[in-house]
């Protein structure tokens, strides 16, 4: 009677109040947001007077895009049947990978005026459906239109996931080579022209000590080529700095954006130098 008496009116109250207690914060933690508001993000309503933008399609499917193909462009058109002239004051888009160009200037009644929008493929294989939201003064905060641009990028063909490191358009697998201070030594590093024009890679000697030679081959590379560049490290030639960059050329970036690092140590001290720079 007495263990009946404490499950009761002790164990039971304590479990209760500990399951109210753990699921309090839970609760918090979730935030659900209402179909309705989701719908009016994604379909705003537009603004007092917006039929007078009259599109010939609001609508364009792009088709199959290859994400090596780069980007391409497509044409919105639309007139001004209203009777006042009609200023696109801005563009938005959902997608960063969509970029917007417009008529700037007041579009009169009768006018047209276009709005273009490039999509650049890269980095965003598989479908899609970016909308393009257009403000007029009509209102700041409401769109007098909504377009969408729809279609499919396939993707590429490049393993360029193998290659994390870029100079511009070429890829690189590693942007560090290391060598001990005290030995000969020759490292490779594999990289990808992983653009859609041929690339003609150089290196910049000026500034390597003589102890340290380099090469890129091939010196063209053509879209979807990979080439190697070659560091060969002869401490009997000379010292040289813990780190020296090398500057790689034909690629149209400063060097500052263009360089990979030669790391130098002894190799007793070379996770410590590593670590210091």
């Amino acid at each position: 009677m007495l263990r009946e008496t404490f499950i009761r009116y002790v164990l039971i109250p304590f479990g209760v109040a500990a399951a109210t207690v753990i699921a309090t914060p839970a609760r918090g933690q979730f935030h659900i947001v209402p179909r309705e508001r989701l719908d009016s993000l994604a379909n705003p309503a537009l603004a007092s007077g917006a039929e007078a933008m009259r599109f010939t399609r609001k609508r364009i499917n792009t088709g199959s895009i290859g994400e090596d193909d780069g980007p391409k462009s497509f044409t919105f058109e639309w007139q001004n049947v209203g009777d006042k002239p009609l200023v696109v004051t801005r563009v938005t888009t959902t997608c960063g990978c969509a970029a917007p160009s417009w008529d700037r200037q007041p579009v009169k009644p009768g006018e047209k005026a276009r709005l273009t929008v490039t999509y650049h493929p890269k980095g965003h294989p598989g479908s899609f459906v970016r909308k393009i939201f257009l403000f007029t003064q009509l209102a700041s905060n409401a769109p007098t239109a909504i377009l969408e641009l729809a279609g499919e990028v396939i993707p590429s063909a490049r393993p360029t996931y193998a290659y994390p490191h870029a100079r511009g358009n070429l890829l690189l697998k590693q942007e560090e080579i290391h060598f001990d201070e005290g030995s000969l030594g020759v490292e490779r590093i594999e990289c990808l022209n992983g653009g859609n024009d041929t690339l003609r890679v150089g290196i910049d000697t000026r500034i390597l000590p003589p102890c340290v030679k380099a090469e890129f081959r091939p010196a063209t590379l053509r879209p979807g080529e990979i080439g190697e560049l070659t560091v060969r490290y002869d401490p009997s030639a000379g010292r040289a700095p813990a780190r020296v960059p090398l500057f790689l050329t034909g690629l149209g970036l400063p060097p500052s954006q263009s360089a990979v690092t030669i790391r130098i140590a002894s190799a007793t001290n070379d996770s410590k130098t590593l670590k210091n720079n």
